[in-house]
């Protein structure tokens, strides 16, 4: 595909949806290890998982004074960082069951002497993705290919969407504060929040979708679905025209800044 993106076909492939049940399956587990020890906030705000771009990695939030998870998407491994550092004993999604992942955790906080009743698998969501017990192993190895489209993907779209925060905290006479970049462990996106100043402080959020069951390869979009999620919207909820599918991007040969200029103008339009 141009413009460095991975080829759509991948995306096509059952491999793909493999590959993306596999990712989601440790974002939730990063997501329980701040959801036992942190402090819960409104929409779920303390399970946000901070992307860092300068290692195309994600990051929870701190839990425990000085704790984080993190994640190399390429190699699905997870792994403890102390002071914002990555240290030893990394959990690779590999070969191994969930229940190992359970038991990897205990012993990694066991080693730090935090209490390992307050861990719980429990999120505050349900996800049809949810992969427990101790029968069915992951087998992240088999799935390179895909892996590193996925965080080609996501390396790619963090850099069109960084830019259209850039163009929003330009404008401030429709859009508000704005917040980082960050994933949402329920629904595998990649984006960031802001305010419209004309219409009541709704929240858009612009982002970029690993996939999902109705639409199996990555998108932008622009919504503002999440200001309604009191009143039970489903998640997947996205309108048509405020979508941007790879394979538009790649039939009409679109730049970077055809990109760019797509999203913030479904921004605008949002934002009234």
């Amino acid at each position: 595909m141009s413009s460095g993106w991975p080829d759509t076909s991948i995306f096509g492939l059952k491999k793909y949806r493999r590959a993306r049940f596999e990712a989601h399956n440790a974002l939730f587990w990063m997501a329980r290890g701040v959801n036992s020890y942190r402090e819960k906030e409104d929409n779920n705000k303390h399970l946000e998982l901070m992307w860092e771009t300068s290692t195309s990695t994600l990051k929870t939030r701190v839990f425990c004074d000085n704790l984080q998870v993190g994640l190399n998407f390429l190699e699905l491994e997870i792994y403890f960082c102390e002071d914002g550092k990555k240290v030893k004993h990394s959990f690779w999604f590999d070969e191994r069951t969930p229940a190992y992942v359970e038991a990897w955790y205990l012993v990694e906080l066991l080693h730090r002497e935090k209490d390992q009743n307050k861990f719980s698998t429990e999120l505050p969501f349900h996800s049809d993705n949810f992969f427990l017990g101790d029968t069915e192993e992951h087998n992240a190895s088999s799935l390179q290919p895909e892996l590193r489209a996925l965080h080609n993907c996501f390396t790619k779209g963090a850099d069109i969407l960084s830019q259209v925060q850039l163009d929003a905290a330009a404008d401030r006479e429709a859009l508000g504060e704005e917040y980082s970049l960050s994933v949402q462990p329920e629904t595998f996106t990649l984006g960031f929040e802001l305010c419209s100043l004309t219409d009541n402080g709704t929240k858009i959020v612009v982002g970029l979708s690993a996939g999902d069951n109705l639409r199996p390869a990555p998108f932008f979009f622009v919504s503002a679905n999440r200001a309604n999620r009191d009143k039970k919207s489903h998640v997947l909820d996205f309108k048509p025209e405020n979508l941007l599918f790879l394979n538009t991007i790649n039939d009409k040969r679109m730049n970077n800044k055809d990109i760019i200029d797509i999203l913030f103008r479904q921004v605008k339009n949002l934002a009234g």
